[in-house]
């Protein structure tokens, strides 16, 4: 954990209590697993603890705030708009 985060045992512990021991997204606990060290692939900086599925799904989408909105407005069922796309 350390060498590759900075993070000591004593620092996730002080970050899973302050996320009262669930992912810093879903808020549900790992069962029997040990939550991800979530980080800033660009700063290095490490964010929070997420579960499996979450820290996945937001590396799938490339750590990209404004493409995980366009993925949640997505499942919110906002129709695709062609001038959104000419954005990107």
């Amino acid at each position: 954990m350390y060498r590759k985060y900075g993070v000591t045992r004593k620092d996730y512990d002080t970050m899973l209590v302050a996320q009262a021991g669930v992912c810093a997204i879903c808020g549900k606990a790992e069962n029997g697993k040990r939550l991800a060290i979530d980080h800033c692939h660009k700063t290095g900086e490490v964010r929070g603890l997420l579960c499996a599925l979450c820290n996945t799904a937001i590396g799938k989408l490339n750590d990209d705030p404004e493409l995980l909105e366009r993925a949640a407005m997505y499942l919110r069922g906002k129709l695709y708009d062609k001038s959104d796309a000419a954005d990107t």
